[in-house]
């Protein structure tokens, strides 16, 4: 009797939507980054998630791109920097770390302002005639949208603590014609629109009109219901459209309303609120963007900026140079911080995909 021939799994070109609703959404380990609904018409967003519906050919794009079902970061980092990372790159592969300013901030903006300042040079200058920027509405439920003029991405300014689907706004910005496109996001939608770049396979929509990505800090995201209902609405008793801004500072998430009064919990109290599909994601820094941006690390109102590639060094070399930031050194102690911080959500991943039998997700 002949041997039994050994199962081989199916490459992601063989996987089709059924494949990637068993291993990613079923499981509710989807970040709902918006990349397969952007470029496949097949996919669409129906019930807060991913959905088909039209026949599926099994023609792999959804599986291919998605940042959930498998990610070498070695290949990647090779890809775009030219090398992989050192033990002790925590932050990722960088070539200049400082703390930045916008010189003329935006009542909306967090922080340093940086990355609205970055993307509006990038406007200027022409390096971009679009950037896919994530605002907001009056309840804070996230919008994504294709923005041309400073005063559009300075009018979409802020940190937003919920989950969007931005990456589906690059389909809209690709079907208006736009031929330079950035994108501010954060670490898992980076990856994925690192992975439509950078993988080496058939398909070919135009994703080398995406030429800038400007990578944001994330531990984790909040579900905007969870989020809502049960902290702003059940422990604050605040309504949604009360809300003047959201932020996380020494270890406390504080709610502050349009009366300047802050209502805060513990960080780690907040738990119960955060988004399920960030449960596999390492990516503290937006390893994979062209410059990176957050608050850890800085003074207050100030951001800690990682310039990456050599697109992200110049883009903020001319932003500085043109006097729309200013900087100063980062400090020891901050970049210390910022690396544990790192090191903590890589830990938290380790953990996190055993529990869940995460695969084909390798740093």
């Amino acid at each position: 009797m002949a041997a039994k021939e050994k199962y081989a799994e199916p490459t992601y070109l063989e996987c089709g939507f059924g494949e990637l609703e068993y291993k990613v959404i079923s499981p509710e380990i989807c970040c709902r980054c918006g990349t397969c609904e952007a470029f496949c018409p097949r996919i669409e967003h129906k019930e807060n998630k991913p959905a088909l519906v039209e026949y599926d050919p099994l023609c792999g794009l959804c599986f291919a791109y998605c940042p959930r079902t498998f990610l070498d970061m070695g290949e990647l980092e090779a890809k775009l920097f030219g090398r992989t990372r050192n033990a002790d790159e925590a932050l990722g592969i960088f070539k200049k770390a400082v703390s930045a300013q916008a010189t003329a901030r935006q009542s909306k903006a967090q922080d340093g302002g940086v990355a609205t300042a970055l993307l509006v040079q990038a406007l200027e200058s022409g390096i971009i005639d679009c950037a896919v920027v994530t605002d907001r509405d009056d309840e804070w439920r996230t919008v994504a949208r294709v923005v041309t003029t400073a005063d559009e991405v300075k009018a979409a300014a802020g940190t937003k603590y919920t989950i969007s689907n931005s990456v589906y706004a690059v389909k809209e910005a690709m079907e208006k014609g736009y031929k330079k496109i950035g994108f501010v996001g954060t670490p898992c939608q980076i990856q994925a629109l690192r992975k439509v770049q950078l993988l080496d396979e058939p398909y070919d929509f135009g994703q080398k009109k995406i030429v800038l990505l400007v990578g944001l800090f994330c531990m984790e995201n909040f579900d905007y219901d969870e989020l809502m209902e049960g902290l702003v609405k059940g422990k604050f008793g605040l309504d949604p459209k009360d809300v003047a801004r959201f932020e996380i500072s020494k270890g406390m998430f504080r709610v502050i309303d349009k009366s300047g009064k802050a209502h805060e919990v513990k960080i780690e109290e907040t738990d119960a609120y955060t988004f399920k599909g960030c449960g596999p994601c390492f990516d503290f820094a937006s390893e994979l963007s062209d410059v990176s941006v957050g608050s850890v690390g800085s003074a207050g109102g100030w951001s800690t900026v990682l310039m990456r590639t050599d697109a992200g060094e110049k883009l903020y070399a001319a932003t500085l140079a043109a006097g729309a930031v200013q900087e100063k050194a980062i400090s020891e102690k901050g970049m210390a911080l910022a690396m544990r911080l790192a090191g903590n959500k890589a830990q938290r991943f380790e953990t996190k995909s055993q529990e869940m039998k995460v695969s084909g997700i390798t740093r």
